[in-house]
């Protein structure tokens, strides 16, 4: 297969431009989430976990919120438990959110026991808890562009 590439090319197969030779020389390599990330790094992870729950469930489903330990799971932790410590993470998920006046996506994320968001939970002014998460579920997070690790380290910088 002969692969082309051309900046101002509708579909590749109308190109006629070549690749360069080696292109893994010009072309970043993609990096993966890993455990043990910067804490700016796992909340971009929690950003698009979070983001890909309310995109992809069903309008009519019963299901709001997704806990803590769902959250860990995901993000690769083999226990559930793991999910005690993203506080911090989803504080800054929260924070970036509000300070773009965006729903507090941190807000859908609850303790298994009690059903409610934990102490760094982040709202806007005068919103409570059932207003945020309803507003997150309506909003359509496919229009904003996913915040760079950069980004997060800003806001995570905010706090100290």
């Amino acid at each position: 297969m002969f692969v082309t590439a051309c900046r101002t090319a509708r579909y590749v197969q109308s190109c006629t431009q070549p690749l360069p030779a080696n292109p893994v020389t010009t072309i970043p390599s993609l990096k993966r989430f890993q455990r043990g990330d910067r804490i700016h790094v796992q909340a971009q992870q929690i950003w698009l976990i979070l983001v890909a729950f309310v995109m992809t469930r069903p309008s009519e489903s019963k299901k709001r919120t997704i806990t803590y330990g769902e959250v860990a799971q995901a993000m690769g932790y083999p226990d559930e438990r793991a999910g005690h410590m993203l506080g911090r993470q989803l504080g800054i998920v929260g924070k970036l959110c509000a300070l773009n006046d965006l729903p507090t996506l941190n807000s859908i994320v609850v303790t298994k026991s009690t059903n409610a968001p934990g102490d760094e939970v982040f709202l806007r002014k005068g919103r409570t808890v059932a207003q945020e998460q309803a507003d997150v579920l309506r909003f359509n997070w496919y229009n904003i562009r996913v915040p760079t690790t950069g980004t997060f380290r800003k806001v995570w910088e905010l706090e100290d």
